[in-house]
């Protein structure tokens, strides 16, 4: 490697190794990534901005090999080959802290999804040290230090970049080897390491089916859906897919294309034309006359769809007889967390356990492993069953 990556920054911070290493071109890249393919992990992280666009704009690339900080600048990257071979090899480990918004750069800049993937945030919550615990208060619990916080909001693709800006970067990185291997060697100590590769595993596969374009599940999280009928959600799960594709191209956040109420009142009313659609409230002129067409083209389609190709009906929300077996279930829930020693919100969640109820209420006939939603399978299982469904049967 040439003497354009040669180490820069501080030498030390608080005890921290905070020296960085600019990857500035291709060539240094590839040269470190014939290193780090006999990495045991690698410790990541990114910088972007995501204000406008649908995508984010990554500005940097942190890589921590368990010594080093390196500081990838992909604004100079033109061949990420050898980096996205690492990424994707299942005998490297890549190490994160919350690592769901990093993955969404990677599947921007590089069309792939790192894996496997140790996220210290689960692990922290896995661990007890509370539920969404931050990058900071990890490095204050196992290292006794205090990061500074003041570049989160910087403007990561201005260049050059700022010294506080390139220190700040690498001390994201700096302290997760140490935190990555304290955790590991805890959570395999208590017996949850499994736990942690099933969570992120999960992590990793809901963010696979995006990137191969499968959309069909956003329906469900739309507010309002359930008051349609089977014929109106086909219409729904039409738009729905077609303002996330639309998204994508135009590279614009999703409710700059439609917002979800509007979808919501178009599968309601399925305009046969243009002067229907016009009934839709707040519905642009620009947005009818740029759109309109398609968006009709869309109902229709939906409308002629045949029954069987039509999503399942949504189940409605939990009446008031419900409240009180919802109040013993998450009681239940929250007694469980505390003999296991585990934020609440890690073993169970509320939509977890209402969709459970419905699924209980609506489907008597199927048996309850049947009914159980995917987030109750696995780990949580073994620790909430029978019991959970006993408890919302009383």
């Amino acid at each position: 490697m040439n003497s354009n990556i040669a180490p820069t920054g501080s030498d030390w911070i608080d005890g921290i190794d905070n020296n960085y290493v600019m990857v500035l071109n291709d060539a240094d890249l590839h040269a470190l990534c014939a290193q780090w393919k006999n990495c045991q992990y690698l410790a990541m992280d990114t910088e972007f901005i995501r204000t406008t666009t649908f995508f984010p704009q990554v500005g940097l690339v942190q890589v921590n090999a368990g010594k080093g900080n390196y500081l990838i600048d992909p604004l100079e990257i033109a061949d990420w080959g050898a980096f996205c071979e690492l990424m994707v090899d299942p005998a490297i480990t890549k190490v994160f802290h919350s690592c769901s918004e990093d993955l969404q750069v990677f599947m921007a800049v590089m069309q792939l999804v790192p894996s496997p993937v140790f996220d210290t945030q689960i692990a922290a919550s896995l661990l007890n040290l509370g539920f969404g615990c931050s990058y900071q208060n990890l490095v204050r619990h196992y290292l006794e230090i205090d990061l500074p916080k003041g570049e989160t909001r910087s403007d990561w693709l201005q260049r050059p970049l700022y010294d506080r800006q390139l220190n700040y970067a690498a001390l994201d990185v700096a302290c997760l080897p140490s935190i990555y291997l304290a955790q590991q060697a805890s959570l395999s100590e208590a017996g949850r390491l499994t736990w942690l590769e099933e969570e992120c595993r999960t992590l990793i596969d809901q963010y696979q089916r995006e990137l191969e374009g499968d959309f069909s599940g956003m329906l469900l999280g739309l507010k309002g859906a359930w008051q349609l009928n089977q014929r109106q959600l086909g219409v729904l799960k039409k738009l729905t897919e077609w303002r996330e594709l639309r998204a994508r191209k135009r590279d614009k956040p999703r409710n700059w294309i439609i917002k979800e109420k509007q979808l919501i009142d178009i599968a309601r009313l399925c305009p046969a034309d243009i002067g229907e659609l016009r009934r839709i409230d707040d519905l642009g002129k620009n947005f009818i006359r740029h759109e309109g067409n398609e968006v009709i083209d869309l109902v229709q389609q939906a409308l002629t769809m045949d029954e069987e190709m039509l999503p399942d009906p949504i189940p409605d929300p939990l009446d008031g007889g419900a409240k009180n077996r919802l109040k013993r279930a998450q009681q239940f829930a929250r007694n469980r967390a505390e003999e296991l020693e585990l934020p609440t919100e890690m073993l169970i969640r509320k939509r977890w356990l209402i969709t459970l109820m419905q699924n209980l209420r609506d489907s008597a006939s199927a048996s309850e492993d049947d009914l159980l939603p995917g987030e109750l399978r696995g780990w949580r299982y073994d620790q909430l069953m029978p019991g959970l469904v006993e408890a919302i049967k009383k």
